[in-house]
């Protein structure tokens, strides 16, 4: 008989005589607690089975090792080991070849299964047969014969109670052991030369290979010996997890090879890089048992630590981009999220959302930052633009649709992706989690509030790619109260900003209220907590504005200077023959190579752009919520707070309530920035999305404009209807044309909202209000063009125009605005017709210096714009005043307006037909939208309109300044000519001017037989003789109330001293009156005598 080893104490007894002594023994902390745990985890397998539990943890950091990780090419180019491989039972092919047969006993086939998953055996001659990589426990044996002595069964058998002691007898073989002891020695050769967790991984593979084959042969084995088997293989797999576990924790507390790679959690790191169901990766199953184990037994010191698991993940995506395998880690950080608790514990790990960093910092520094920051924005990834849009010019629409297609596809990916490890966290079972995440998106939008100016250092402040995916998942966490008929609108808290701290508007602008109002109305504040969907709605539009809209402003300023430097280049190009024989041709063609290569640069980077900034998918997410931001901001300035689910009735209530008034005002400067944005690049989105918001939206604050303070945003919401009213892509009616023409509110408030807005912004209260207000209205007047056709909406203006003061003033501006600019525009096309003049005379131009030619080009080019301008805002402003009066006659023919109608059109008529006309003649008049004979027939159309009227005639005839009645000739001579206007229209305007001459007639009679008049008895202002004279209260000048009247259409203000003044102050000036009155009977009288 073979002679026993010396007898040692076993690992329990060893365990036990270590604890039990003295207090003072010289044992470390660190090895204190491994005994105390690994004392409990025997207690814990001996009690019940370990098995799968529904909860999830993550395990506790070791001590650092000052190892470096290099650990993913070790994984994959690991030698392949016997003991490190899968072992699978194979599917039975003979009786003798199954591991176990109908008549095998639990007790021989319990031996065999834990010997093949664990590698071990208590047979010395199985251990010893060649290429078995079973491993002999010739300790474990000699402690069982010491045990029971008289126990004649030998050898042992493996079984369900010597589990333990079998795993703790095989991870206490020492490696490095030197030993005279041909047994310890043949073990110590037979270890695989890998980390202890890499062979507790492959035992746990092992056992789930068993179990599963159990479970595929369940018809063929009676249920009760299925139920045994899988109960120790489940028994097995728990306790394989609980030792991976203690080894991860404290990677000495078994004897490990020598090996360069660092133990504890950050070993499994590279593992988490892998497919979860490759040799190389971690299965699903076991991340979810070994966090499930550990979830009360050590999770508490994952709190307080660094946890080298996911820090290692960050550590390897900080190193990634698009074009780079970032995947791994980001699914890996996703799998870990599935885990529930280990969800919750991610919120409470310091680096989840550390203080005081800049935003550049929080992204690479925070617990999920690299993840956030995939992009393909050309600033942030250089080699996006080089891999995939390189030579732009020289690629096929076809090939560049592909790339786009290609990253606007990965991107959605990355974005589900996050969302999924956000709402992971946020459903996890712990409250404050959810907590955590808010404060962390809510910090986030704290730093980078700088991204809201004009100018910033991009240094200063977060990534587009990194904001614009937050707002991505944001926008998905948004959804659940989007749906169709808002149904969870009504649990958006109006007084958020008073009951949460999150977001500080303290500073920002608020939509009509001053910064003293805003500062008392919110010192008031509420304690009542916040629900979710009021967070999630506030926090997105917050990351909106600091995030998408600043992504927007960076692309418009892109292509402006893309653009801007195009026209360089071209410019650049057609002067080269000027100087490609001059001293200077080398340094200009270095210019322009340098100029080329930068533009092929600026063009690759803007598809770049593209890719993720106008992606459908992006933007019709952006645009179904800020549907959902428009329409709770009309609920909550709905009288009834009904809306959507009643109608809302205009015009609203004339002061706002104060939860309106006291918003920022981005709330609605952002809504008309995005609005602007997708109908200049992508105007398809809002088409195939719901309009019936956007509507309701605009022509409720053009309707009640009072309610926003700012008139550029009221503008905006008018520029919006102009954009969308353009035909694109099939759409003849633009994105909202048929809605405008059908749509109930748009059919009653839509013509009067306008036509208010038409008159408000003559005076806006900035240095260029002058300016702006023409291409306002010029966006106005396409709306009109737009609906004109609508009976509905002219049966509107026809009761508008039944308010004789307010559409006085209307019609007013209209005309103030087609006698500038049409006059500017024909004295710029007259001066252009000069320097085209210099520039045809070859030998005058060539003796200037270059620097004169250069001057005068440019004056060109700025006289070109400038009268393309005029000419497009003055044209549409005649088309809009024929229009009108063709519908409507009365309001012009008023005192105010009639005598200057009539001005404007005759000096206009005068201009175009007129002796000075041939100064007009420019080349390429339709490069500055000149067409003389279209303009001349638009003014023709409002004579015509207005011939009829006997105030018109009159006001015709007294223009003493342009009228001719050779000019209404020579005009209808080309009317006729062009076949521009019929043989009816020019009778009836041949007669009008027959009886306008018959009016000049008796006027001139008028004036002759008054003769002298005296100075007293004429307007101050048109030297006419007063018909009403009235006082001005302030500076007391005597005017002709018409006179004041019509000044005050455009002025409110005291002509001779600038202060304020308004109709109803003025004094009839009724003594003057009658001696006017007299003054005229006595001159009557003298001509009758």
């Amino acid at each position: 008989m073979e002679p026993s080893p010396p007898t040692k104490p076993s690992e329990s007894e060893e365990l036990s005589s270590r604890q039990s002594g003295p207090q003072n023994s010289p044992l470390a902390d660190a090895e204190r607690i491994r005994l105390k745990r690994l004392a409990k985890l025997q207690t814990r397998n001996s009690d019940h089975a370990a098995g799968p539990s529904n909860s999830t943890v993550a395990i506790a950091a070791p001590k650092d090792t000052g190892k470096k990780v290099s650990y993913i090419k070790q994984i994959s180019n690991m030698p392949q080991n016997k003991g490190n491989q899968d072992v699978t039972l194979k599917k039975p092919i003979t009786s003798s070849q199954k591991l176990q047969t109908s008549t095998k006993s639990f007790e021989d086939w319990q031996n065999d299964a834990i010997s093949k998953v664990l590698e071990i055996t208590l047979d010395k001659l199985a251990a010893e047969k060649d290429g078995s990589p079973l491993i002999y426990l010739n300790g474990l044996v000699a402690e069982l014969k010491e045990e029971n002595p008289a126990d004649a069964s030998f050898p042992f058998r493996l079984s369900q109670e010597l589990l333990d002691r079998a795993l703790v007898a095989r991870l206490s073989i020492d490696p490095r052991e030197m030993s005279d002891d041909d047994e310890t020695l043949m073990a110590v050769n037979k270890l695989p030369k890998i980390p202890m967790f890499d062979y507790l991984l492959g035992c746990w593979k092992r056992a789930s290979e068993i179990k599963r084959n159990l479970v595929s042969r369940a018809k063929s084995l009676d249920p009760s010996v299925i139920n045994q088997r899988t109960g120790l293989m489940d028994q097995l797999k728990g306790l394989l997890v609980s030792y991976s576990g203690l080894i991860l924790q404290m990677p000495d507390m078994f004897p490990q090879i020598e090996m360069s790679i660092p133990l504890g959690p950050q070993q499994i790191v590279p593992r988490f890089l892998f497919e979860t169901d490759t040799p190389e990766g971690l299965p699903l199953d076991f991340i979810q048992e070994l966090v499930v184990r550990f979830e009360h037994d050590g999770f508490e010191e994952v709190r307080c630590k660094r946890n080298p698991i996911v820090l290692g993940l960050g550590e390897h995506m900080r190193k990634k981009n698009i074009l780079e395998d970032f995947r791994p880690p980001l699914r890996a950080i996703m799998i870990l999220t599935e885990i529930k608790p280990f969800a919750a514990m991610l919120p409470t790990l310091a680096r989840w959302n550390p203080p005081h960093l800049t935003a550049r910092v929080l992204e690479v520094a925070s617990l999920l930052g690299p993840f956030c920051r995939i992009s393909v924005f050309p600033m942030e990834e250089p080699s996006i633009t080089e891999t995939y849009f390189s030579n732009p010019l020289e690629r096929s629409q076809r090939d560049v649709d592909s790339a786009i297609a290609s990253i606007r596809g990965t991107l959605q990916r990355v974005q589900d992706t996050l969302f999924n490890i956000f709402n992971n966290i946020v459903r996890s079972p712990s409250p404050a989690a959810r907590e955590a995440v808010l404060d962390y998106w809510a910090t986030i939008i704290k730093i980078n509030e700088k991204r809201a100016q004009m100018q910033v250092d991009p240094m200063t402040v977060g990534t587009d790619g990194f904001l614009l995916n937050l707002t991505s998942i944001l926008v998905k966490f948004a959804q659940p109260f989007m749906d169709a008929k808002y149904s969870k609108i009504n649990r958006i808290d109006i007084d958020y900003f008073r009951k949460s701290q999150r977001i500080d508007i303290t500073q920002e602008t608020k939509i009509s209220a001053t910064q003293q109002e805003s500062d008392e109305y919110y010192r008031d504040r509420f304690e009542n907590g916040q629900n979710f969907i009021s967070e999630i709605f506030f926090i997105t539009v917050a990351m909106h504005h600091y995030g998408l809209m600043h992504s927007f402003a960076k692309y418009n300023n892109f292509v402006r200077d893309l653009n801007e430097l195009q026209k360089q280049y071209e410019r650049a190009k057609a002067e080269q023959p000027t100087w490609a024989s001059s001293s200077t041709n080398l340094i200009n063609e270095a210019m322009l190579e340098r100029m080329k290569i930068q533009l092929e640069k600026m063009m690759s980077q803007k598809l770049a752009f593209e890719s993720q900034l106008l992606d459908p998918h992006l933007l019709t997410h952006s645009l179904q919520f800020y549907n959902l931001v428009m329409t709770w901001i009309v609920r909550i300035v709905d009288p009834n707070m009904k809306y959507p689910w009643e109608p809302i009735h205009l015009p609203l209530p004339s002061t706002p309530s104060p939860s309106f008034a006291m918003l920022p005002e981005y709330f609605i400067e952002d809504i008309t920035e995005f609005f602007l944005f997708i109908s200049r690049w992508n105007p398809m989105v809002i088409v195939q999305n719901s309009r019936d918001e956007l509507v309701t939206f605009i022509i409720t604050f053009l309707r009640s404009s009072s309610y926003i303070k700012n008139p550029y945003l009221k503008a905006k919401l008018v520029e919006i209807l102009f954009y969308f009213t353009l035909p694109f892509r099939g759409q003849n009616e633009g994105g909202l044309g048929a809605l405008l023409n059908t749509h109930p509110l748009s059919l009653n408030h839509l013509m009067p909202a306008l036509m208010s807005f038409y008159v408000e912004v003559e005076q806006t209260g900035t240095h260029s209000q002058f300016y702006d207000k023409f291409n306002i209205r010029y966006n106005i007047s396409q709306i009109f063009k737009s609906i004109w056709d609508n009976s509905v909406h002219r049966e509107r203006l026809k009761e508008e125009s039944q308010k004789t003061e307010s559409f006085v003033k209307f019609a007013n501006l209209m005309m103030n605005d087609a006698t500038y600019l049409l006059d500017e525009s024909l004295t710029k096309l007259a001066e252009i017709r000069n320097i085209q003049g210099e520039m045809d005379d070859m030998t005058e131009w060539e003796n200037r210096t270059q620097q004169v030619r250069q001057e005068r080009e440019g004056l060109l080019r700025s006289l070109e714009r400038q009268a393309t301008s005029y000419m497009t805002l003055g044209d549409e402003t005649v088309k809009m005043l024929k229009s009108m009066t063709k519908e409507i006659v009365e309001p012009f023919i008023t005192p105010q307006i009639v005598d200057r109608l009539a001005a404007m059109l005759n000096y206009n008529l005068m201009s175009l037909v007129g002796p000075k006309c041939t100064e007009l003649k420019v080349k390429n008049p339709e490069k500055y939208r000149f067409s003389p004979r279209d303009l001349l027939s638009d003014i023709l159309d409002v004579y015509l309109h207005l011939c009829q009227q006997q105030e018109f005639i009159h006001a015709v005839a007294r223009d003493g300044r342009s009228y001719r009645k050779e000019l209404f000739l020579k005009a209808a001579k080309i009317m006729d000519k062009f076949s521009r206007k019929n043989e009816a229209e020019l009778k009836k305007l041949d007669i009008f001017v027959n009886r306008v001459e018959e009016m000049v007639k008796l006027e001139a009679e008028g004036e002759e037989e008054l003769g002298d008049i005296p100075e007293e008895f004429l307007d101050p202002l048109m030297y006419h003789i007063m018909e009403d004279p009235v006082t001005l209260p302030d500076s007391q000048v005597t005017i002709d109330r018409s006179t004041i009247a019509t000044h005050l259409l455009s002025d409110a203000t005291d002509p001779f001293n600038r202060k304020p003044l308004s109709i109803d102050q003025v004094i009839p000036n009724i003594e003057l009156k009658e001696r006017i009155a007299a003054f005229k009977q006595e001159k009557k009288q003298k001509r009758n005598n």
